[in-house]
């Protein structure tokens, strides 16, 4: 069965600190990056292109989002593998989900909120074609 959610990302997104315990190498390549140090592997200086900096920042990304949608997904499926991870038992991810679960039952999709501002609204209004 699909349940609809609909997440406030930007109104409320994990602390930096569980977003980093979800693959922190790629924090560690985004202070080298920033700092311009050198490869650990050749001691080569690593260069900070665009392509470099977009990469990295393409993986970061997804990390922040996995761990809002994974708020739903545990919800609906609490023995999946997928769950088990100590992230999920973090005093830090156990806050957000207990918050991001109480705008679930709070808050509509603001699709169906505008539609209904909108059919409200148009029911005092007298229409064009009269």
């Amino acid at each position: 069965m699909f349940e609809y959610f609909y997440l406030a990302r930007a109104a409320l997104g994990p602390p930096t600190s569980l977003c980093k315990k979800l693959f922190p190498p790629i924090d560690e390549w985004h202070d080298r990056l920033a700092a311009k140090e050198l490869s650990p592997d050749n001691n080569v200086s690593i260069q900070s292109t665009i392509a470099t900096n977009a990469f990295v920042q393409l993986i970061m990304v997804p990390r922040k989002t996995f761990i809002q949608g994974s708020v739903l997904m545990m919800e609906l499926h609490p023995c999946h593998p997928i769950g088990q991870p100590s992230i999920f038992s973090d005093p830090a991810y156990l806050s957000l989900k207990r918050d991001l679960l109480q705008i679930k039952a709070q808050e509509l999709d603001p699709a169906h909120t505008l539609l209904q501002q909108c059919a409200m609204h148009s029911r005092f209004q007298t229409p064009i074609w009269l």
